[in-house]
């Protein structure tokens, strides 16, 4: 399930480029206690791995890079899409977000426009998407010393993709707790070394790309990952996209 916000501010709002943990806040704080907490101490469980299942965008709307406050400036109204395979999220944070007057995002005051809600847009087992936060694959690596190293990857190397959907494939296990069947592929269309996208989510460097992708396989994983995100860190903002 979708949920597109669109916000106003009295003023221009300033982000820095790092603001992915403040949006997070943002939403963690706009949902009840209980879900949350399960959310951010427990998520879904497959193995060893945990899965929050939401993710988010980058704010989108007309913006320009402000040098002298060190960040990117949005005119209003400006939008953010919050995707969950979790409909209780969704219903819950845009309940709460209709209900204030007004709320605050990275330090700032700012006013709901309006908040809609829709279905998946996966209607075929091939689809054309643009990414609306970056998609990162990554593995960690081992030296001989003992030394632990975060490799991330392109688009372009053959990994990416296999490693996507053994992604979502484990987030579908856990969420109905069945193995699922079909596997999906990502294939970069429209991607260059500009798509790469590095961003510092508290004090640590994540590597992302953005572009326009064809995504294809199974119906019912290509549903997941639009819900739950593409590759890893989710619900820290990566891996958002919408269908063109």
């Amino acid at each position: 399930m979708r949920l597109l916000l669109e916000f106003n501010s009295d003023k221009d709002f300033i982000v820095s480029n790092d603001y992915n943990y403040q949006v997070q806040g943002f939403l963690y704080k706009a949902i009840s206690p209980k879900l949350a907490h399960i959310l951010h101490d427990r998520g879904f469980q497959v193995g060893k791995r945990s899965f929050k299942l939401f993710t988010f965008s980058r704010f989108l709307g007309d913006y320009k890079i402000d040098k002298a406050a060190g960040g990117i400036r949005f005119s209003s109204p400006f939008r953010l899409v919050v995707n969950s395979v979790l409909n209780e999220f969704i219903e819950e944070l845009a309940e709460e977000l209709l209900r204030r007057e007004a709320s605050v995002i990275a330090g700032q005051r700012v006013s709901l426009v309006s908040a809609e809600v829709a279905g998946s847009d996966i209607e075929n087992d091939e689809v054309r998407i643009r990414m609306l936060s970056p998609a990162t694959i990554y593995s960690t690596l081992s030296h001989p010393d003992g030394r632990k190293r975060t490799y991330y990857y392109s688009p372009f190397e053959n990994e990416f993709s296999h490693l996507v959907s053994e992604n979502v494939r484990k987030k579908f296990k856990a969420y109905y707790n069945k193995t699922p069947r079909g596997h999906i592929g990502l294939t970069p269309l429209k991607v260059s070394p500009g798509n790469q996208k590095i961003v510092l989510y508290k004090g640590t460097v994540i590597k992302g790309w953005t572009g326009i992708y064809e995504l294809s396989g199974d119906r019912e994983l290509m549903k997941m990952a639009y819900d739950a995100g593409l590759g890893g860190k989710n619900s820290q903002g990566f891996g958002c996209f919408e269908v063109i």
